[in-house]
């Protein structure tokens, strides 16, 4: 019995030997990119708070920034975007780098280059209007449950109108409050009202240590070495939290009334994200789709200092490819199961 205990405890021993850690760190900054910074850059920024830095995608379309007009960076650290750092295999070799994905929707403003492209393509025009936060669904007002959820509603109203005046309104995604009731983003054609989209941009979440953890790092690096350091923990981009447990429910409530209207939902993601995601079918012509993916990269020129949002693709699917694509994945074998399941068991009632 003791032997194939060993046995099993040796084999999960060398199951995490070979699942290899992930080292995500900062790949942009404050709309810098982490690596064209020097050593002195990243320790000032290290102890400067978000609320002193402009955001400097708010910057370049204002109008879709806060409606306080306070144009500070809104997400706490200020961190834009993820990569993943390789560790040299040689002392002699330099840190390596994985493609930058975002995790704070405002990354997508960059120059209104969305916005213009999701006018052209979705509603014939490069200069649409558009409109924030409109309410979708309407709160039950009968009955005792459903008078205290529409006087939450009008609280939580009342509080992101006072934060927006304050200009202290959290990103997106880290706000707490993501509300499937209203839809963030519409833009609509100029000269033709009844012409419009909605829009959803998903960053995504991470998993693992806090970036807390690499601004240490950054700290204790001493100022003659100028190399990007590693991450101070293992992190990775949770595309499992970002995709079916945030994004899809959204669609799965807007898209289907969406639909009934004739409209058409928009998301706005990025490479990474759309890598994560199974194949979807798409559809040749955008009447035939309930959803445009407005898929985007980030290019880089070396030492440019930042990098550059651009189009990579732009795909037409249904509510039901989305969600299959979200959601899919290739199931365990029941004997890998069975041996997971018989290395996490435990006693209900301890004698």
């Amino acid at each position: 019995m003791a032997t194939a205990s060993k046995a099993k405890k040796n084999k999960k021993q060398k199951q995490k030997q070979k699942k290899k850690k992930q080292f995500f760190g900062i790949a942009e900054w404050y709309g810098k990119r982490f690596i064209d910074l020097t050593t002195a850059e990243r320790k000032t920024l290290a102890v400067t708070k978000n609320t002193a830095m402009n955001c400097p995608f708010f910057e370049q379309v204002p109008a879709l920034g806060p409606k306080s007009g306070k144009l500070h960076c809104n997400k706490k650290g200020g961190v834009c975007s993820l990569r993943n750092f390789h560790e040299p295999l040689t002392p002699k070799d330099d840190i390596t780098f994985g493609p930058i994905t975002a995790t704070c929707p405002n990354r997508f403003l960059e120059d209104g280059t969305i916005a213009k492209h999701i006018g052209r393509y979705v509603l014939g025009t490069e200069e649409p209007l558009f409109a924030k936060e409109i309410a979708f669904l309407m709160r039950p007002k009968t009955g005792e449950v459903g008078a205290a959820e529409a006087d939450a509603a009008a609280e939580e109203e009342e509080a992101e109108e006072a934060e927006e005046e304050a200009g202290t309104e959290a990103a997106a995604p880290e706000s707490g409050r993501e509300d499937v009731g209203r839809i963030d983003l519409v833009f609509v054609h100029p000269d033709n009202r009844e012409k419009w989209c909605a829009v959803e941009m998903q960053a995504v979440y991470f998993s693992g240590g806090e970036m807390g953890k690499d601004l240490a790092v950054i700290r204790a690096q001493s100022p003659t070495d100028n190399s990007p350091p590693m991450p101070g923990a293992a992190r990775r981009p949770d595309f499992r939290s970002s995709g079916p447990k945030r994004l899809m429910p959204q669609l799965q409530i807007k898209v289907p009334t969406l639909r009934r209207w004739g409209k058409k939902m928009v998301v706005v993601i990025d490479k990474p994200f759309l890598e994560s995601m199974s194949k979807m079918d798409h559809q040749a012509h955008i009447s035939n789709c309930d959803i445009v993916w407005v898929v985007v990269r980030f290019d880089e020129e070396p030492g440019s200092g930042k990098a550059k949002l651009v189009i990579d693709q732009t795909v037409n699917t249904t509510l039901d490819d989305a969600v299959k694509a979200l959601t899919s994945g290739t199931p365990t074998t029941l004997p890998a199961f069975e041996d997971k399941l018989a290395g996490k068991l435990g006693e209900v009632f301890k004698a």
